[in-house]
């Protein structure tokens, strides 16, 4: 009787493991992981258009050149599409700064992609104005 219960427990876990072999790593648009490699490629670029655009529309020039720039990404990301089996994606949304007390908006586009060992690379979309 004690061959029963194994049997039924190697049914039951066939198909669990079926699927976490089956599951390949592919990028998200809105994952965390995504959204920081977004959020740390727009603020690496020291020649952002977007703060450009924010202290050219500022009445208080002077003090925003010694202040960071802080980034927001909306709430909602979309996918425009995918290609290369969902490895590789298209995605869009808002994208906020601030800078003392002057803000802008604009919407961002980038591609994320996933290789097969799981490193994660983003490319951002100039900004067009």
């Amino acid at each position: 009787m004690q061959l029963f219960p194994n049997r039924l427990l190697l049914l039951w876990s066939l198909p669990v493991i079926i699927f976490l072999g089956g599951c390949d790593a592919k990028p998200e648009c809105d994952s965390p992981e995504t959204r920081k490699a977004v959020l740390d490629a727009v603020s690496d670029d020291h020649r952002n258009p977007l703060v450009d655009f924010a202290a050219k529309n500022s009445t208080a020039k002077a003090s925003l050149e010694s202040k960071k720039p802080l980034y927001l990404l909306g709430e909602k990301i979309v996918t425009s599409s995918s290609s290369n089996g969902k490895r590789t994606l298209q995605c869009s949304g808002a994208i906020s700064v601030a800078v003392g007390d002057v803000k802008a908006s604009k919407e961002i586009e980038f591609s994320v992609q996933k290789s097969k060992d799981g490193k994660l690379s983003v490319a951002v979309t100039p900004f067009q104005f």
